[in-house]
């Protein structure tokens, strides 16, 4: 079907979707970010003192802590995401 030929209805469904889908890309794109600081902290650590992992470990510990946030935010994205899939009539398997 052309998009000339969609409804309104069909429209504002598409936009939802469309909306729905970007916010779980703007979380997977915040958690990706998380990530890459993670790592160049771990590098850090252990090229600079590779003998000291006790503080490696609390820096781990204290990255998850700050991660924890984003990957929830990222999950709940994708739940919502999958919650209006299936409330759709239109995707019904």
């Amino acid at each position: 079907m052309s998009k000339l030929q969609w409804d309104p209805k069909e429209k504002l469904e598409l936009l939802a979707s469309l909306e729905a889908l970007l916010s779980c890309m703007r979380s997977l794109h915040t958690t990706v970010g998380a990530v890459m600081a993670d790592v160049a902290a771990i590098r850090s650590t252990v090229f600079d003192d590779p003998e000291d992992m006790a503080v490696y470990r609390a820096n781990l510990r204290l990255a998850v802590d700050a991660a924890k946030p984003m990957v929830d935010e990222a999950l709940n994205s994708y739940d919502d995401l999958i919650q209006e899939i299936a409330d759709s009539q239109r995707y019904a398997n």
